[in-house]
C-alpha cells in the first residue's frame, strides 16, 4: 500500500514538473517557437523527465509486472513517437527530421560504428562501478527479462524504444532546438533530458544514458540520418538487456527489496 507521504511526494513532483513545463513553454514561444512546438518539446523536455522521477516514489512501494511494465512503455513509446513525427514533419517535413534513407553499406558502417562505441561505454560504466563497489538499482535489475516469453516481449520494447525515443528526442527535439541553441546546444540538452528520463537506473544509469544518448546524436547528426541511430539504439537495448543483462546487472535478487517483487530466474531459462 503507497504511504501519504509517497503520495505526497508524487504530486509535488508532478506540481513541479507542470511548472517547468509552463516555464519552458513561454520562453520557447517569446524565442519565436510555434506554440505547438513549444507545448511538445515542453512536454519532452520537461514534463515526461520529472514525471519519471515522481514514479519512482510510487514504483519502490508496489509489485512491478515486468510484461506490464514492457507493455505500458511500449504504448508511451508509441504515443511519444508518433506525436514527435506527426508534429515535427508538419513545417519540416520527415527529411527533415532525420528520415534520410542511405545505401546500405553507410547504413550499416554508422550502425556498426555506434553500437560498437555504444557497448564499450556500457561495458566502462560497468567495469568503473565495479571499482567503486556501486551495484545497479534493484529495480532496474528486476525490469530485465528472464522468461522466453518476457526476452520475447522486451526484444519488441527494444525495437519500440529505437524508434520512439530517437523520433522524438532525437529527430524532433534537436531539430527543434537547434536554431536557438546550436546543435552542439540542441545535442547536449537532449542527452541531459534523455539521462533523467531514465532516472529509473539510479544513478548510474543517468550519466550512461545521457552518454548514451550523446553518442546517438552524434551518429544522427554526423549520418545526417536518423536511421543509423533508431537501429543501433535498438541493437543496444537488445544486447545489454537480453545477451548482457544478468553480467552487466549482477545476480538476480533473490528477495524482495523496497516494495519490488524480486523472482528468482527460472531454471533453464535461455537490458540499459
Amino acid at each position: 500500500m503507497i504511504r501519504t507521504d509517497g503520495v505526497t511526494g508524487v504530486r509535488l513532483w508532478l506540481l513541479a514538473g507542470a511548472a517547468v513545463s509552463a516555464a519552458v513553454a513561454g520562453a520557447l514561444a517569446l524565442a519565436g517557437v510555434p506554440v505547438l512546438d513549444a507545448l511538445l518539446v515542453a512536454a519532452l523536455a520537461g514534463g515526461l523527465p520529472t514525471l519519471s522521477v515522481a514514479q519512482l516514489a510510487v514504483l519502490g512501494r508496489v509489485q512491478v509486472d515486468r510484461l506490464a511494465a514492457y507493455g505500458s512503455s511500449m504504448l508511451s513509446l508509441a504515443v511519444i513517437g508518433v506525436t514527435a513525427a506527426v508534429v515535427g514533419s508538419r513545417a519540416r517535413g520527415s527529411g527533415g527530421m532525420g528520415f534520410v534513407l542511405l545505401p546500405w553499406p553507410a547504413l550499416l558502417a554508422w550502425t556498426s560504428v555506434i553500437v560498437v562505441a555504444g557497448l564499450i561505454l556500457v561495458l566502462l560504466f560497468h567495469v568503473a562501478a565495479r571499482a567503486l563497489g556501486y551495484t545497479e538499482s534493484p529495480l532496474l535489475r528486476h525490469l530485465l527479462p528472464r522468461t522466453r516469453k518476457e526476452k520475447g516481449v522486451f526484444a519488441v520494447l527494444s525495437l519500440a524504444a529505437g524508434l520512439g525515443e530517437e523520433t522524438a528526442y532525437r529527430g524532433y527535439l534537436i531539430t527543434v532546438l537547434a536554431p536557438l541553441t546550436g546543435f552542439v546546444g540542441a545535442a547536449t540538452l537532449s542527452s541531459a533530458v534523455f539521462g533523467v528520463l531514465h532516472v529509473y537506473q539510479g544513478w548510474l544509469g543517468i550519466p550512461r544514458t545521457a552518454l548514451l544518448g550523446g553518442l546517438l546524436a552524434w551518429g544522427f547528426l554526423a549520418s545526417g540520418s536518423l536511421w543509423p541511430a533508431i537501429l543501433a539504439h535498438a541493437i543496444i537495448d537488445l544486447i545489454a538487456g537480453i545477451v548482457l543483462g544478468e553480467r552487466l546487472a549482477g545476480p538476480w535478487p533473490s528477495a524482495e527489496r523496497g516494495g519490488i517483487d524480486t523472482v528468482a530466474p527460472p531454471t533453464g531459462s535461455g537490458r540499459n
